[in-house]
Protein backbone atom coordinates (compact mmCIF):
# COMPACT_ATOMS: atom_id res chain seq x y z
CA UNK A 1 0.00 0.00 0.00
CA UNK A 2 1.14 3.50 -0.98
CA UNK A 3 1.79 5.42 2.18
CA UNK A 4 0.98 9.34 2.18
CA UNK A 5 4.83 10.03 1.67
CA UNK A 6 4.79 7.86 -1.68
CA UNK A 7 1.43 10.23 -2.65
CA UNK A 8 2.75 13.35 -2.38
CA UNK A 9 5.84 12.24 -4.20
CA UNK A 10 3.65 11.20 -7.12
CA UNK A 11 1.74 14.16 -7.05
CA UNK A 12 5.13 16.34 -7.14
CA UNK A 13 6.71 14.13 -9.94
CA UNK A 14 3.46 14.04 -12.16
CA UNK A 15 2.91 18.11 -11.82
CA UNK A 16 7.01 18.48 -12.57
CA UNK A 17 6.67 16.39 -16.10
CA UNK A 18 3.42 18.09 -17.14
CA UNK A 19 5.19 21.72 -16.49
CA UNK A 20 8.23 20.62 -18.58
CA UNK A 21 6.03 18.72 -21.00
CA UNK A 22 4.13 21.80 -21.42
CA UNK A 23 1.03 20.00 -20.35
CA UNK A 24 0.57 22.64 -18.67
CA UNK A 25 1.73 26.45 -20.03
CA UNK A 26 4.15 29.74 -18.42
CA UNK A 27 0.88 31.30 -16.71
CA UNK A 28 -1.65 28.46 -16.24
CA UNK A 29 -3.27 27.42 -13.76
CA UNK A 30 -2.83 24.39 -11.90
CA UNK A 31 -5.35 21.71 -10.30
CA UNK A 32 -6.58 22.97 -6.82
CA UNK A 33 -5.44 21.11 -3.33
CA UNK A 34 -9.36 19.86 -3.20
CA UNK A 35 -9.15 18.56 -7.00
CA UNK A 36 -5.75 16.78 -6.28
CA UNK A 37 -6.41 15.15 -3.15
CA UNK A 38 -9.75 13.63 -5.72
CA UNK A 39 -7.98 12.72 -8.58
CA UNK A 40 -4.61 10.93 -6.30
CA UNK A 41 -7.32 9.48 -3.50
CA UNK A 42 -5.25 11.69 -0.80
CA UNK A 43 -5.87 13.91 2.20
CA UNK A 44 -5.54 17.18 0.90
CA UNK A 45 -2.48 18.14 3.48
CA UNK A 46 -0.58 15.46 1.09
CA UNK A 47 -1.93 17.41 -1.96
CA UNK A 48 -0.84 20.90 -0.25
CA UNK A 49 2.53 19.63 0.49
CA UNK A 50 3.22 18.66 -3.22
CA UNK A 51 1.63 22.21 -4.02
CA UNK A 52 3.96 23.99 -1.84
CA UNK A 53 7.18 21.86 -2.39
CA UNK A 54 6.03 22.61 -5.83
CA UNK A 55 6.25 26.44 -5.13
CA UNK A 56 9.49 26.25 -3.14
CA UNK A 57 11.05 24.86 -6.38
CA UNK A 58 10.35 27.78 -8.10
CA UNK A 59 8.20 26.54 -10.83
CA UNK A 60 4.60 28.05 -9.80
CA UNK A 61 3.68 30.84 -8.17
CA UNK A 62 0.28 30.20 -5.44
CA UNK A 63 -1.52 33.86 -5.41
CA UNK A 64 -3.55 33.71 -2.27
CA UNK A 65 -7.41 33.28 -3.39
CA UNK A 66 -6.54 32.61 -6.58
CA UNK A 67 -4.95 29.27 -7.17
CA UNK A 68 -1.33 28.32 -7.89
CA UNK A 69 0.16 29.09 -11.55
CA UNK A 70 2.80 28.30 -13.52
CA UNK A 71 5.21 31.14 -13.53
CA UNK A 72 5.19 33.30 -16.74
CA UNK A 73 8.20 33.43 -17.40
CA UNK A 74 9.25 29.70 -17.70
CA UNK A 75 10.71 28.65 -20.48
CA UNK A 76 11.37 25.11 -22.14
CA UNK A 77 14.73 24.58 -24.16
CA UNK A 78 15.27 21.77 -26.16
CA UNK A 79 17.79 19.93 -24.99
CA UNK A 80 21.13 19.76 -26.82
CA UNK A 81 22.98 17.32 -24.94
CA UNK A 82 26.09 19.67 -24.88
CA UNK A 83 28.07 21.23 -21.76
CA UNK A 84 29.97 24.30 -21.82
CA UNK A 85 33.57 24.86 -19.93
CA UNK A 86 34.70 28.31 -20.13
CA UNK A 87 38.18 28.66 -18.39
CA UNK A 88 40.56 30.98 -18.60
CA UNK A 89 43.08 28.56 -19.52
CA UNK A 90 44.72 25.46 -21.45
CA UNK A 91 44.49 21.81 -19.96
CA UNK A 92 47.88 21.89 -20.28
CA UNK A 93 48.58 23.85 -17.42
CA UNK A 94 48.21 20.53 -15.60
CA UNK A 95 44.81 21.71 -14.25
CA UNK A 96 43.01 19.35 -16.88
CA UNK A 97 41.32 17.55 -13.44
CA UNK A 98 38.59 19.63 -14.01
CA UNK A 99 37.38 17.81 -17.28
CA UNK A 100 37.99 14.36 -16.10
CA UNK A 101 35.60 14.93 -13.13
CA UNK A 102 33.04 16.93 -15.44
CA UNK A 103 33.14 14.42 -17.98
CA UNK A 104 32.50 11.63 -15.58
CA UNK A 105 28.83 13.03 -14.68
CA UNK A 106 28.55 13.74 -18.03
CA UNK A 107 28.83 10.62 -19.56
CA UNK A 108 26.11 9.34 -16.55
CA UNK A 109 23.43 11.67 -18.43
CA UNK A 110 24.85 10.83 -22.10
CA UNK A 111 26.16 14.43 -22.88
CA UNK A 112 29.35 16.04 -24.48
CA UNK A 113 31.75 18.52 -23.46
CA UNK A 114 32.75 21.62 -25.62
CA UNK A 115 35.72 23.70 -23.55
CA UNK A 116 36.72 27.44 -25.00
CA UNK A 117 38.53 30.36 -23.04
CA UNK A 118 36.54 32.92 -22.02
CA UNK A 119 37.66 35.39 -24.29
CA UNK A 120 35.09 33.31 -26.73
CA UNK A 121 32.01 34.05 -24.74
CA UNK A 122 30.83 37.56 -24.89
CA UNK A 123 27.42 39.04 -23.92
CA UNK A 124 26.54 39.58 -27.43
CA UNK A 125 26.90 35.94 -28.35
CA UNK A 126 25.94 34.60 -25.19
CA UNK A 127 21.96 34.23 -26.25
CA UNK A 128 23.11 31.90 -29.04
CA UNK A 129 25.34 29.92 -26.91
CA UNK A 130 22.03 29.55 -24.41
CA UNK A 131 20.32 27.82 -27.15
CA UNK A 132 23.53 25.80 -28.27
CA UNK A 133 24.15 24.38 -24.87
CA UNK A 134 22.16 22.64 -22.05
CA UNK A 135 24.19 24.26 -19.25
CA UNK A 136 27.86 26.31 -18.29
CA UNK A 137 30.55 25.96 -16.38
CA UNK A 138 32.11 28.92 -15.84
CA UNK A 139 35.61 29.63 -14.48
CA UNK A 140 35.77 33.87 -13.96
CA UNK A 141 38.86 34.98 -14.96
CA UNK A 142 37.93 38.45 -14.45
CA UNK A 143 34.53 38.82 -12.58
CA UNK A 144 33.91 42.18 -12.85
CA UNK A 145 34.30 42.73 -16.46
CA UNK A 146 32.41 38.98 -16.79
CA UNK A 147 29.54 40.53 -14.71
CA UNK A 148 27.20 41.65 -17.57
CA UNK A 149 28.18 37.83 -18.77
CA UNK A 150 26.93 36.14 -15.17
CA UNK A 151 23.50 38.81 -15.36
CA UNK A 152 22.69 37.23 -19.10
CA UNK A 153 22.97 33.99 -17.09
CA UNK A 154 20.27 34.96 -14.56
CA UNK A 155 18.18 36.99 -17.07
CA UNK A 156 17.44 33.98 -19.45
CA UNK A 157 17.61 31.15 -16.73
CA UNK A 158 20.17 29.44 -18.62
CA UNK A 159 21.81 26.72 -16.00
CA UNK A 160 24.94 28.11 -14.87
CA UNK A 161 27.42 27.08 -12.27
CA UNK A 162 30.90 28.97 -11.41
CA UNK A 163 33.95 27.28 -10.78
CA UNK A 164 36.79 28.36 -8.62
CA UNK A 165 34.88 31.87 -7.30
CA UNK A 166 31.41 32.96 -5.66
CA UNK A 167 29.10 35.66 -6.44
CA UNK A 168 28.36 37.45 -3.27
CA UNK A 169 24.67 38.23 -3.53
CA UNK A 170 24.11 36.39 -6.88
CA UNK A 171 21.90 33.63 -6.78
CA UNK A 172 24.59 31.15 -8.61
CA UNK A 173 25.73 27.52 -7.48
CA UNK A 174 29.38 27.54 -6.83
CA UNK A 175 32.42 25.28 -6.25
CA UNK A 176 35.64 26.21 -5.06
CA UNK A 177 38.60 25.22 -3.40
CA UNK A 178 39.28 25.82 0.41
CA UNK A 179 41.48 28.74 -0.32
CA UNK A 180 41.77 30.20 2.63
CA UNK A 181 42.45 27.16 4.80
CA UNK A 182 44.96 26.64 1.76
CA UNK A 183 46.62 29.95 2.69
CA UNK A 184 46.73 29.17 6.20
CA UNK A 185 48.06 25.85 5.92
CA UNK A 186 50.80 27.06 3.78
CA UNK A 187 51.80 29.66 6.06
CA UNK A 188 51.58 27.51 8.83
CA UNK A 189 53.53 24.55 7.44
CA UNK A 190 56.23 27.33 7.10
CA UNK A 191 56.09 28.80 10.86
CA UNK A 192 56.43 24.90 12.16
CA UNK A 193 60.27 25.26 9.86
CA UNK A 194 61.13 27.97 11.88
CA UNK A 195 60.10 31.11 9.80
CA UNK A 196 59.10 34.24 10.99
CA UNK A 197 59.42 36.41 8.34
CA UNK A 198 57.01 35.21 5.71
CA UNK A 199 56.11 37.24 2.79
CA UNK A 200 52.90 36.67 0.36
CA UNK A 201 54.34 37.34 -3.77
CA UNK A 202 50.67 37.94 -5.80
CA UNK A 203 50.17 38.06 -9.47
CA UNK A 204 46.30 38.86 -8.73
CA UNK A 205 45.46 42.53 -7.26
CA UNK A 206 44.74 41.53 -3.71
CA UNK A 207 42.47 45.16 -3.41
CA UNK A 208 40.10 44.90 -5.75
CA UNK A 209 39.66 41.63 -6.71
CA UNK A 210 37.95 40.66 -2.75
CA UNK A 211 36.40 37.64 -3.93
CA UNK A 212 39.24 36.36 -5.58
CA UNK A 213 41.15 32.61 -4.72
CA UNK A 214 44.26 34.74 -4.18
CA UNK A 215 42.09 37.00 -2.06
CA UNK A 216 40.96 33.94 -0.22
CA UNK A 217 44.36 32.60 0.35
CA UNK A 218 46.15 36.09 1.03
CA UNK A 219 43.39 35.85 4.21
CA UNK A 220 44.46 32.29 5.22
CA UNK A 221 48.20 33.54 5.14
CA UNK A 222 47.46 36.91 7.65
CA UNK A 223 45.18 34.40 9.98
CA UNK A 224 48.37 32.22 10.39
CA UNK A 225 50.78 34.90 11.28
CA UNK A 226 48.03 36.32 13.65
CA UNK A 227 47.24 32.84 15.06
CA UNK A 228 51.26 32.83 15.79
CA UNK A 229 51.97 36.28 17.42
CA UNK A 230 53.89 36.93 13.97
CA UNK A 231 54.42 40.74 13.39
CA UNK A 232 55.92 40.90 9.77
CA UNK A 233 53.41 40.73 6.90
CA UNK A 234 53.51 41.93 3.43
CA UNK A 235 51.03 44.17 2.85
CA UNK A 236 48.17 43.75 0.09
CA UNK A 237 49.99 46.62 -2.38
CA UNK A 238 53.20 45.12 -1.62
CA UNK A 239 52.41 42.21 -2.04
CA UNK A 240 51.98 42.61 -6.04
CA UNK A 241 54.34 45.56 -6.76
CA UNK A 242 57.20 43.29 -5.78
CA UNK A 243 56.39 40.81 -8.36
CA UNK A 244 55.65 43.63 -10.85
CA UNK A 245 58.05 43.61 -13.69
CA UNK A 246 59.83 40.60 -13.58
CA UNK A 247 60.69 40.48 -9.77
CA UNK A 248 62.34 43.82 -10.28
CA UNK A 249 62.14 44.67 -6.56
CA UNK A 250 61.86 41.43 -4.77
CA UNK A 251 65.44 40.88 -3.83
CA UNK A 252 65.51 44.26 -2.44
CA UNK A 253 62.51 43.78 -0.20
CA UNK A 254 64.14 40.32 0.56
CA UNK A 255 67.10 41.50 1.88
CA UNK A 256 65.34 44.70 3.68
CA UNK A 257 62.77 42.52 5.81
CA UNK A 258 65.26 39.50 6.07
CA UNK A 259 62.49 37.21 4.64
CA UNK A 260 63.44 33.77 4.65
CA UNK A 261 60.35 32.40 3.50
CA UNK A 262 57.29 33.03 0.69
CA UNK A 263 53.99 31.97 0.23
CA UNK A 264 53.12 32.03 -3.48
CA UNK A 265 49.39 33.32 -4.72
CA UNK A 266 49.63 29.92 -7.28
CA UNK A 267 51.96 27.79 -8.66
CA UNK A 268 52.61 29.00 -11.88
CA UNK A 269 54.19 32.62 -9.79
CA UNK A 270 56.35 29.97 -7.52
CA UNK A 271 57.85 28.41 -11.04
CA UNK A 272 58.22 31.69 -12.39
CA UNK A 273 59.71 32.64 -9.13
CA UNK A 274 62.19 29.59 -9.05
CA UNK A 275 64.84 30.76 -12.07
CA UNK A 276 64.57 34.08 -11.15
CA UNK A 277 65.91 33.31 -7.51
CA UNK A 278 68.57 30.87 -9.13
CA UNK A 279 70.01 34.17 -11.75
CA UNK A 280 70.42 35.79 -8.19
CA UNK A 281 72.24 33.51 -6.63
CA UNK A 282 69.35 32.70 -3.62
CA UNK A 283 69.57 29.03 -3.24
CA UNK A 284 66.16 27.55 -2.34
CA UNK A 285 65.48 26.47 -0.12
CA UNK A 286 68.59 26.86 2.17
CA UNK A 287 68.36 30.70 2.02
CA UNK A 288 64.40 31.15 0.76
CA UNK A 289 61.78 28.56 1.42
CA UNK A 290 59.01 28.57 -1.50
CA UNK A 291 55.35 27.09 -0.65
CA UNK A 292 52.76 27.32 -4.09
CA UNK A 293 49.68 27.04 -4.31
CA UNK A 294 47.58 24.39 -6.82
CA UNK A 295 50.02 21.13 -7.67
CA UNK A 296 50.41 21.73 -11.27
CA UNK A 297 52.64 18.84 -12.85
CA UNK A 298 55.25 20.84 -13.38
CA UNK A 299 55.64 21.27 -9.57
CA UNK A 300 57.56 17.76 -9.54
CA UNK A 301 59.68 17.96 -12.06
CA UNK A 302 60.98 21.96 -11.53
CA UNK A 303 64.30 22.40 -9.53
CA UNK A 304 63.93 21.89 -6.06
CA UNK A 305 60.71 20.46 -6.63
CA UNK A 306 57.97 22.53 -4.84
CA UNK A 307 56.04 22.46 -1.82
CA UNK A 308 52.66 23.33 -2.60
CA UNK A 309 49.21 23.07 -1.92
CA UNK A 310 46.70 20.51 -3.67
CA UNK A 311 43.45 21.62 -4.94
CA UNK A 312 41.41 18.12 -5.93
CA UNK A 313 40.86 19.75 -9.14
CA UNK A 314 38.86 16.17 -9.93
CA UNK A 315 36.61 16.76 -7.06
CA UNK A 316 35.60 20.43 -7.99
CA UNK A 317 34.86 19.34 -11.97
CA UNK A 318 32.55 16.48 -10.72
CA UNK A 319 31.26 18.64 -7.72
CA UNK A 320 30.42 21.65 -10.84
CA UNK A 321 29.03 19.21 -13.39
CA UNK A 322 26.69 17.62 -10.42
CA UNK A 323 25.42 21.18 -9.34
CA UNK A 324 24.48 21.80 -12.98
CA UNK A 325 22.74 18.60 -13.68
CA UNK A 326 20.00 19.85 -10.86
CA UNK A 327 20.17 23.09 -11.97
CA UNK A 328 19.29 21.69 -15.97
CA UNK A 329 16.74 19.56 -14.10
CA UNK A 330 15.11 22.86 -13.00
CA UNK A 331 16.88 26.66 -13.70
CA UNK A 332 14.15 28.06 -11.68
CA UNK A 333 15.10 26.65 -8.25
CA UNK A 334 16.14 30.08 -5.77
CA UNK A 335 18.10 27.52 -3.57
CA UNK A 336 22.62 28.25 -5.02
CA UNK A 337 24.42 25.65 -3.28
CA UNK A 338 27.94 26.99 -2.83
CA UNK A 339 30.35 23.88 -2.00
CA UNK A 340 33.72 24.18 -0.59
CA UNK A 341 36.57 20.97 -1.35
CA UNK A 342 38.94 20.40 0.81
CA UNK A 343 42.89 21.00 -0.03
CA UNK A 344 46.00 19.43 1.54
CA UNK A 345 50.02 19.86 1.59
CA UNK A 346 51.93 18.20 -0.98
CA UNK A 347 55.48 18.29 1.10
CA UNK A 348 58.51 18.42 -1.20
CA UNK A 349 61.53 19.82 -1.49
CA UNK A 350 61.37 23.58 -1.41
CA UNK A 351 60.86 24.15 1.83
CA UNK A 352 63.34 23.69 4.97
CA UNK A 353 64.10 25.17 8.14
CA UNK A 354 65.85 29.21 8.17
CA UNK A 355 69.11 29.96 7.33
CA UNK A 356 70.79 32.67 9.04
CA UNK A 357 72.51 33.18 5.75
CA UNK A 358 71.47 36.58 4.18
CA UNK A 359 70.61 37.35 0.85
Amino acid sequence: MATNSNKYLQILSDLKQQIWSQYYQAGQQLPSENELAQTYQVSRITSKRALQELTDSGLVERIQGRGTFVRKTLTVRPRTNQILLVIPFAAETGLGDYITGIKEVLTRHQQSLVVVENKDVTVANFTQLAQQYDGILFYPQDFANELPIINQALLLHLPFVLIDKTAINFPLPAVIADNAQGGYLATNTLIEHGHQKIAFLSQSPLTTALNSSAAQRYFGYLRALSERGLKFTTDSLTATEIVAQDFTNLVPFLTTNQVSAVVCENDVLALRLLPFLAEQNITVPEQLSVIGFDNIHQTVTSSPQLTTIQQNFHEIGHQAATLLQARIDNPYAPQAPQLTVPVKLMQRASVTQPSLTKH
